[in-house]
């Protein structure tokens, strides 16, 4: 009698751990198969602008469906450069992803500077991508802790396995840098760093682009020098710190002079934060005066 309740009890616990197992994976796919097409198309519109003609537009944001792949711009900007179509005001571009992957190869292709590009959340259908290097100065993410912690786990996979950030660099710095946070990560990758001090952290990644400084653009704060549109016209390569905010205060990164390609992305609450990501107790993400809706995050469905 036993025996005969226990074995499909079994049956049933291995079933749905393999259906489980299925979703992951479908899921996985599935992410990864959008994050291809955002890669291509973000190499698809350096192409389109090489080094020297016009400067590359400063993307607000990316939105991806199955259907459609559209950038946001900060400023408008017309003609867009094949295979994308500027819409009338010239501040969106779309593309079909179909005809992305007809045109380009996920393997290769020309670099492109946006490669702090990560996914914040869906809203509605689409997937909500934005560059984080383009949010000059600090970004805190807060929240309760757990979910800080998970979708900071979240952010930083994406950047350092994903097609999208093949020239980022995360560098993890001091208490950031813990096992709490290095073991939920779902990926080991060159791509990223630690560091005990702030000090180290500044002598990882890519050397400082050389050339001329260009002048200050609208995305610029009191300790960036560069302008991020033109430095990333000839520097692609980006790095990503990330801190606590106790570690943020201690070693007093508000006044540390980062480079136009850096960007610091704040474990918690701080005041004054240039940029507050606040998340929810629903799963949804509050983006400030970013102003992008987030139903809901990516580490609920990443």
């Amino acid at each position: 009698m036993i025996a005969s309740i226990v074995l499909p009890v079994v049956l049933v616990v291995v079933l749905l751990g393999a259906v489980a197992a299925l979703i992951r994976r479908t899921r996985k796919g599935g992410t990864r198969k959008a994050l291809e097409t955002v890669a291509l198309g973000l190499r698809a519109v350096a192409e389109g602008r090489p080094h020297g003609t016009r400067p590359l537009p400063e993307v607000h944001a990316v939105f991806y469906s199955a259907q459609r792949l559209t950038l946001r711009l900060a400023e408008a900007d017309a003609p867009a450069p094949a295979p994308w179509t500027a819409d009338v005001s010239g501040k969106e571009w779309s593309v079909e992803p179909a005809s992305l992957r007809r045109t380009g190869n996920v393997g290769a292709g020309h670099t492109h500077p946006y490669s702090l590009t990560v996914t914040l959340g869906r809203h509605g259908d689409d997937r909500v991508l934005v560059d984080l290097s383009r949010l000059a100065g600090t970004i805190a993410l807060t929240g309760d802790n757990n979910d800080v912690l998970r979708l900071a786990q979240a952010l930083i996979t994406e950047l350092v396995s994903g097609p999208v950030g093949l020239l980022a660099t995360v560098v993890l710095v001091g208490t950031a840098a813990s096992p709490s946070v290095t073991d939920g990560l779902g990926a080991r990758s060159p791509r990223l760093h630690t560091a005990d001090t702030q000090g180290e952290a500044l002598t990882c990644g890519p050397s400082e682009p050389s050339g001329p400084v260009p002048p200050a653009s609208a995305f610029q704060t009191r300790h960036i020098r560069h302008d991020r549109a033109t430095v990333a016209t000839g520097s692609p390569s980006r790095r990503l710190f990330v801190v606590t905010a106790a570690q943020f205060r201690n070693e007093k990164w508000r006044d540390t002079p980062l480079r136009g390609t850096d960007t610091l992305l704040v474990l918690g609450y701080i005041p004054h934060a240039d940029w507050q990501f606040q998340i929810n107790a629903d799963g949804s993400l509050d983006t400030g005066r970013l102003g992008l809706p987030i139903d809901t995050h990516t580490a609920c469905f990443s």
